[in-house]
């Protein structure tokens, strides 16, 4: 009897472990499938036109572009693009594969630093249920920002995942060989976007955590020296610096994903949900920490300091979320287990179960796979006019610039800051721009300055007109320029749709 007995619970051990591989790949689907339909973004995001028209200008012209081509206003000189390899990288995978090959580095990039975060909350003790779950609980905040097609800062979420891995694995494990990696990272991240910075930052943040707990920390500052030196390794040396000093400092009153939470919210920029969502991934963290009496003066830090970043500049919100994801699934997992052993309730799991999961996880994952696959996700979306004037949306003048190569226009073309890089990349070298995207990176103070007053229809706006004269001015509809400019005989109106008003010089 007992040799029968054990003959059957040999059998079934087998089918167990095929049954817990396939719950594994239904669950690991799933996750995968959900972070592909939250990034399934489509709309050509306006530095996408810099990117490929830098790229282009680095291929063709036989040389480095340290100086601004595209603009005929005054520009700085170097003109120092912290996003240069992005460009030159994007250029020919968009020349010889389309928008494809770009929607591809996003979902490429974006599901690595997925897997990474994942990574990092396992190593930290958390089961593989809670670490996916605060993942999805990240992308439906603000873990999907900046991947609209496609952004350089793709590169900078996946290597900052891939720091907080690393530097997790040296602090866990004492494994300090893993900071050198953190350098050789640094030399390709700082020529991809000038976000490396914030790679930086969490070195620092580590290595004064880790003295302040009283832990080996100078292996963390050693790797924080090396990783700013190396920095050094780029087509414009102490330049570089010079220009992220002014960068980091200067506001940006103009570019709403550089404003405050609060002032986005005012400006109608974001919804009230997306305010609340932070917010609510913050009591949750807070309530966590307190229950589970959370003493970890480093992840503290760094999550109390990407908050207030976020908060200040709603963009750096995704490192919190990135951070949020990696320390929050362990203590999610001791509060699960502390309530179950004091209220006795726990979830027996039975065989018999497996199978009805299995069906039912694939069968979202194949529902949830459908709706990715409806938005079209390896297209590039180009809206040709706005669909509402309710409030701010992003569309291009895709009309006026058809118009103005079939008229065979040239000359310089003022234009909408974010139409810009469109411009440059549609109409270069015919026609130059006044004021773009790229902004900091090229254009003086002073010049930027008359520009928007020009753009707001101030009181002096002639001055731009006056200063650096246009042969082109195209505006969108429906502002308060097009009357002053109408009613000026210098200029005369020649196209117009529902986005877009063209004027040329008389």
């Amino acid at each position: 009897m007992q040799l029968d007995e054990t003959k059957n619970e040999s059998a079934s051990r087998p089918t167990a472990r095929a049954n817990s591989r396939l719950l594994g790949f239904a669950f690991f689907s799933f996750l995968f499938f959900i972070i592909l339909n939250r990034l399934a973004t489509t709309t050509a995001d306006v530095d996408l036109w810099g990117y490929l028209a830098f790229g282009r200008q680095f291929w063709t012209s036989g040389h480095f572009p340290y100086r601004d081509v595209f603009s005929y206003v005054p520009t700085l000189d170097p003109w120092v693009y912290h996003e240069w390899l992005t460009g030159v990288i994007f250029y020919p995978v968009y020349k010889f594969t389309g928008s494809a090959g770009l929607q591809v580095i996003k979902y490429l990039a974006g599901s690595a630093t997925c897997w990474f975060v994942y990574l990092t909350a396992r190593l930290r003790g958390a089961n593989p249920l809670t670490s996916g779950l605060l993942i999805i609980m990240a992308l439906q905040g603000w873990l999907f920002f900046g991947y609209a097609p496609v952004r350089a800062q793709v590169f900078t979420y996946l290597f900052f995942a891939v720091y907080i891995f690393l530097l997790e694995r040296a602090r866990i494990k004492q494994e300090w060989r893993y900071l050198l990696v953190l350098t050789f990272i640094q030399v390709l991240w700082c020529n991809l976007h000038g976000g490396f910075l914030a790679g930086l930052g969490l070195i620092g943040v580590y290595a004064v955590g880790e003295a302040i707990s009283r832990r080996p920390f100078l292996p963390f500052m050693y790797a924080l020296v090396f990783s700013t030196v190396v920095t050094l390794v780029n087509p414009y040396g102490f330049q570089y610096w010079a220009y992220l000093y002014r960068a980091v400092s200067m506001p940006r009153p103009e570019i709403w994903e550089w404003a405050s939470i609060i002032n986005a919210y005012i400006s109608g920029n974001i919804s009230w949900q997306e305010i609340m969502n932070p917010l609510a991934t913050l009591v949750l963290v807070v309530f966590l920490a307190i229950r589970n009496r959370w003493r970890d003066i480093t992840a503290l830090l760094a999550l109390a300091v990407t908050l207030y970043l976020g908060i200040k500049h709603i963009r750096h919100l995704v490192f919190f979320y990135l951070l949020m994801a990696v320390y929050v699934p362990c203590l999610f997992n001791l509060y699960i287990e502390d309530l179950q052993s004091k209220v006795g309730f726990s979830v027996v799991y039975r065989r018999k179960w497996t199978a009805a999961i299995i069906i039912i996880t694939m069968l979202l994952t194949l529902l949830i796979a459908v709706k990715f696959i409806q938005k079209s996700p390896f297209t590039l979306y180009v809206p040709a006019e706005p669909k509402s004037f309710s409030g701010p949306e992003l569309y291009y003048p895709v009309g006026a610039v058809d118009y103005i190569n079939g008229k065979g226009l040239e000359g310089n073309l003022l234009t909408e800051f974010g139409w810009g890089e469109y411009i440059m990349w549609n109409l270069y070298p015919k026609c130059k721009v006044a004021l773009d995207g790229r902004y900091e990176t090229v254009y003086p103070v002073i010049v930027v300055t008359k520009y928007f007053d020009f753009i707001r229809g101030g009181q002096s706006y002639d001055i731009f007109l006056n200063d650096y004269p246009p042969d082109m001015i195209l505006i969108a509809a429906r502002t308060t320029l097009i009357k002053k400019i109408s009613s000026n005989i210098k200029w005369k109106l020649v196209y117009s749709d529902v986005g877009s008003v063209l004027f040329v010089k008389r």
